[in-house]
């Protein structure tokens, strides 16, 4: 059996998965909203914070073309657990759409809410 910090690592790493590809789709909003801590935070190159407060401004911030990338992945990935029950992760991206390249590094802060699911609390993305 793993180690609670092997358990921890592998179930946020699934997670940062499932947050890239619910960003990656055409509708990004409706599963971001899902993966999310009701107060989560938003920080995306060249848009203001963004917040669960008002869904439909969420939604209407994440409208495609946002992020629609034809092909992504995500290398150096590095998890830092907190504690038991938090974690970050810090990532690069590679994503590209209609021949045009996305490159960024990334940073999700994750926490385990009471039903035991990780759910994003802060998710911020540098273009380099």
């Amino acid at each position: 059996m793993p180690d609670i910090y092997d358990r921890i690592r592998e179930e946020v790493s699934d997670k940062e998965l499932a947050l890239w590809t619910a960003l990656t789709c055409a509708d990004p909003a409706s599963e971001l909203i899902k993966l999310s801590n009701p107060e989560a935070n938003f920080m995306f190159p060249k848009k203001e914070v963004l917040t669960l407060e008002d869904h439909d401004k969420f939604r209407k911030a994440l409208r495609a073309p946002f992020h629609r990338f034809d092909t992504y992945r995500i290398d150096e990935v590095r998890i830092f657990i907190i504690d038991l029950m938090a974690a970050t992760v810090t990532c690069k991206v590679h994503a590209e759409r209609e021949g045009r390249k996305y490159r960024a590094t990334s940073h999700t802060t994750w926490s385990q809410a009471s039903d035991g699911e990780w759910r994003i609390v802060t998710h911020q993305e540098c273009k380099v």
